[in-house]
C-alpha cells in the first residue's frame, strides 16, 4: 500500500494544461445522451400526457457504443499530451551544475602529522565526504606543489574520482615547493569556457605571501565569474613532517622540522572576500563548503548573475584550531 501511495505522490505532469481536455468528455457524452433521448426530440410535437404512452421503453443492458470510444480516446490523448512522469528532472539553473574545482596541495608539509594520520590523508577523507554530499555534481581535481597539474576534468563519477584521489601522495609531485598562484592561473584557464560560474576550493596548509597578490587580482577581475574557497588543514602548533614510516624531515642540525599553519595569512583572505575555514572533526566544514559552492548555482536562476562573494558565508563554521 505504501508503494502505491509513493507512486501517486511521485506522479506529476510536464504539460498539465492539456488536462483541460478532460472537461470535453462529460460535455460530449451528455450531448450524445440528449440527442438519443426520444422524449427530448418529440416533446415539442406531442403533448406531454400522451408522450409517455407513445414511447416504447427499451430495457436493454449496457453495451459498448462509439461515443464510449470517443470519450476513451480523449481521455488517453489528454493524459498522454500532459506528459505524466514520476522522476523530476531539475532545470539547468536549479540543478547544481555549477562546477567545483578542487585544488589539493601536495607540497611536502602536507605530510605533517599534527592531524591524524597526516594532513594529506585527512584532507582526502574530507574530500570523499564532500563528494558524497554533492550528490553527483560536476567536480574536477587539480594538484599542485612547485607546479600545478590537472588530475581529473569535470566529472560526476564519484568512483572514478575516489580512485584517483586514493593514489595521490606528496611524492608524486616532480617539483617541490608551493606555488598556489600557478595553480590558480591553471584552474582559471580551465574554467574560462564554462557557461556556469564555478567554485575553486583550495585544500592546503598555507597560502604563501606571493599568492595573496594573485588572489587579490583574481577577485578584482572575476566579479561576475568564479569564486574561491579555502579549507585549511593543520594547526597553529604544527607537527613534524613525515617522510617515511617512523622517519621525519630534519634540518641541518638534525632537528625535526615542524610545519605550522599560518593563521594570520589565512585570516587576511577575509579582507579580500575569500572565505576560509579550517578542517573540523565533524561535518561542519563539509556542509559549509557545499552550501557556499551552491550559492553561485542559486544565483544563476536570476536574469543577472552576480558574484557569489557578495552573498556567501562570511565566517568559518568553527574557530581556528590552535
Amino acid at each position: 500500500m505504501s508503494e502505491i501511495r509513493a507512486w501517486f505522490a511521485a506522479l506529476h505532469f510536464l504539460r498539465p494544461h492539456w488536462l483541460w481536455l478532460l472537461l470535453a468528455i462529460p460535455l460530449i457524452y451528455l450531448s450524445f445522451r440528449i440527442r438519443d433521448d426520444a422524449k427530448a426530440r418529440w416533446k415539442r410535437y406531442i403533448a406531454p400526457e400522451l408522450l409517455e404512452h407513445l414511447i416504447v421503453a427499451h430495457h436493454r443492458h449496457w453495451r459498448y457504443r462509439p461515443i464510449h470510444m470517443v470519450c476513451l480516446l480523449i481521455l488517453l490523448g489528454a493524459v498522454a499530451l500532459s506528459g505524466p512522469a514520476w522522476k523530476r528532472e531539475q532545470p539547468p539553473f536549479t540543478e547544481d551544475k555549477a562546477p567545483l574545482v578542487i585544488a589539493l596541495d601536495l607540497s611536502q608539509t602536507m605530510d605533517a602529522i599534527d592531524v591524524d594520520p597526516t594532513r594529506i590523508e585527512r584532507a582526502k577523507l574530507k574530500l570523499r565526504d564532500l563528494l558524497k554530499v554533492r550528490n553527483g555534481a560536476r567536480t574536477a581535481l587539480f594538484v599542485y606543489a612547485g607546479m600545478a597539474h590537472m588530475v581529473l576534468p569535470l566529472t560526476t563519477d564519484f568512483s572514478l574520482f575516489d580512485l584517483y584521489l586514493t593514489s595521490l601522495s606528496t611524492s608524486l609531485m616532480p617539483r617541490s615547493g608551493k606555488d598556489t598562484a600557478k595553480a590558480l592561473h591553471a584552474i582559471e584557464d580551465f574554467l574560462k569556457d564554462e557557461p556556469v560560474p564555478g567554485t575553486i576550493l583550495f585544500v592546503t596548509d598555507g597560502i604563501e605571501s606571493q599568492a595573496i597578490l594573485a588572489f587579490r587580482e583574481f577577485t578584482a577581475n572575476e566579479k561576475d565569474k568564479d569564486d574561491i574557497l579555502v579549507m585549511c588543514v593543520g594547526t597553529s602548533r604544527g607537527g613534524p613532517v613525515q617522510i617515511a614510516p617512523n622517519r621525519f624531515l630534519t634540518d641541518r642540525m638534525g632537528r625535526r622540522v615542524y610545519a605550522k599553519l599560518d593563521v594570520e595569512t589565512l585570516r587576511s583572505l577575509k579582507h579580500m572576500d575569500i572565505a576560509a575555514t579550517t578542517l573540523t572533526l565533524n561535518d561542519d566544514d563539509v556542509d559549509w563548503i557545499n552550501a557556499a559552492s551552491s550559492t553561485i548555482c542559486k544565483l544563476c536562476s536570476n536574469a543577472t548573475v552576480k558574484r557569489a562573494g557578495s552573498t556567501k558565508a562570511t565566517g568559518s563554521p568553527s574557530p581556528w584550531q590552535s
